[in-house]
C-alpha cells in the first residue's frame, strides 16, 4: 500500500466526518491481508491524521522508550469496544506542514509491519524503522536536502556509478559507500578511502573539509580526493533524481543489493517523495579531478594538532591540490579487483 493510498483514504475520512462527527475517531481498516490490525484514523475537532495499529498491551513496553519526533507523535489510542487485553499504538500527525513526509512514514511503518506475521518481531521492526525517521527528520526536516545537500550527494552517486561500479561490480561498490553512515572518507574500498568533493563555483574554488580525520590517511593504503566541478542549470541536465533512477536500474538488472542501496539514500536524507523538487534543475560535468593525499598535501590531520583541539573544519583550495593530481586510469588500477578475493 503507497502512500497516495493513505492520502486519499484520509481525505475520504475527512469529508466523511465533516459532517457527521464533531468530536471523536473515524477510522478505516486497510490490513486485510495481512497478520496484524492497521487502521487509518482522522481526529475531530483536532482534525489531525492518524495511523493505528493494535497490538497486545504487554508489549507496549517498547514504544514507551521512544523519543519525541519532530511533526508527529506516538500514544495509545483506547477505544470503549476494544478488547481489555489489547491496546492500539497511535502515530498522530500533529504540524501541517509535515503533512507529505507523514505519509510516506506511515508506507515505511506499513510495510515494515507486513513483512512480519509475529508481533513481538513486528513492533521491533517499526521501533527501528521510527527512530531511523527521527534522525531523519532532526536533520534534514520534512522539506528535503538543500541545495548544497544535493550536490553533495549527487557527486557520491557519479562517482559510484561511473568509477566504481564498473571497476569492481555493483554490491561491492554499494557496500564500499560510507558517506551515510558519515564515516571518514565516502568510499572505503580494500584499505583505499576515497573522499568526494562536489562544487559549482565559477573560478576559484575551494574543498571544505568537515574534519582532522576526512583528509586523514592513517591506517590506509591510500587515500584519494575525488572533485566533482559541476553546472547547475534549470530545467536541463542531468537530475539528482534521474541518476538515482539509473543506478536502482542498474542494481535490479544484475540482481544486486537494492535494499541496502535504498537504505543508503534514506540516511542520505534522501526521499522520492521529494523528487519534484530535485528536478527542476539538473548538473552538467565542467571537470572530474583526482587527487593523492599524501605527505606534502594541504591538509590539517589529527597528529598535527595540539592536546585540546578537535573538530576542526576548514577549506583548501583547488589549485594548491595540482601538484598531487593522478589520472583517471592510475586511480582505477589501482582499485584491482583481485584486492577482493
Amino acid at each position: 500500500m503507497k502512500a497516495e493510498t493513505f492520502d486519499s483514504t484520509w481525505k475520504i475520512l475527512e469529508v466523511s466526518s465533516a459532517n457527521e462527527y464533531e468530536n471523536g475517531i473515524i477510522i478505516r481498516r486497510i490490513s486485510p491481508n495481512i497478520s496484524h490490525d492497521i487502521f487509518l484514523g482522522y481526529e475531530k475537532p483536532a482534525n489531525r491524521r492518524m495511523f493505528l495499529i493494535r497490538i497486545k498491551k504487554q508489549n507496549y513496553t517498547e514504544f514507551r522508550q521512544l523519543p519525541q519526533f519532530r511533526g508527529f507523535e506516538v500514544f495509545p489510542v483506547n477505544f470503549h469496544d476494544d478488547k481489555p487485553e489489547s491496546l492500539i499504538v497511535g502515530f498522530i500527525l500533529n504540524d501541517p506542514s509535515f503533512i507529505d513526509i507523514f505519509s510516506t512514514l506511515c508506507e515505511d511503518i506499513y510495510l515494515t509491519a507486513e513483512k512480519e506475521t509475529n508481533q513481538k518481531k513486528m513492533i521491533r521492526g517499526v521501533i527501528g524503522r521510527l527512530q531511523m525517521w527521527s534522525q531523519f527528520l532532526d536533520v534534514f526536516g520534512p522539506q528535503g536536502l538543500s541545495p548544497e545537500y544535493q550536490r553533495g550527494l549527487y557527486g557520491e552517486l557519479k562517482f559510484l556509478h561511473t568509477l566504481l561500479i564498473p571497476k569492481i561490480g555493483i554490491e561491492k561498490a554499494i557496500y564500499a559507500w560510507k558517506g551515510p553512515l558519515k564515516g571518514n572518507q565516502d568510499f572505503q574500498i580494500a584499505g583505499i578511502g576515497v573522499e568526494v568533493k562536489t562544487s559549482i563555483a565559477k573560478q576559484l574554488q575551494k574543498i571544505v573539509i568537515a574534519n582532522e580525520q576526512q583528509l586523514d590517511d592513517a591506517g590506509l593504503h591510500a587515500l584519494y580526493l575525488y572533485h566533482l566541478s559541476l553546472r547547475e542549470v534549470a530545467d536541463s541536465g542531468e537530475t539528482l533524481p534521474g541518476l538515482i533512477d539509473d543506478i536502482r536500474d542498474e542494481i535490479n538488472l544484475n540482481n544486486g543489493p537494492i535494499t541496502e542501496f535504498e537504505l543508503q539514500l534514506f540516511k542520505s536524507g534522501y526521499l522520492d517523495k521529494h523528487r519534484i523538487r530535485y528536478e527542476s534543475h539538473g548538473y552538467s560535468d565542467r571537470n572530474e579531478r583526482i587527487f593523492l593525499v599524501k605527505d606534502g598535501f594541504p591538509r590539517i590531520i589529527e597528529k598535527d594538532l595540539k592536546n585540546g583541539v578537535g573538530d576542526v573544519h576548514y577549506s583548501i583550495n583547488l589549485s594548491s591540490c595540482l601538484p598531487f593530481e593522478v589520472n583517471k586510469a592510475e586511480f582505477t588500477q589501482n582499485l584491482k579487483s583481485d584486492t577482493y578475493d
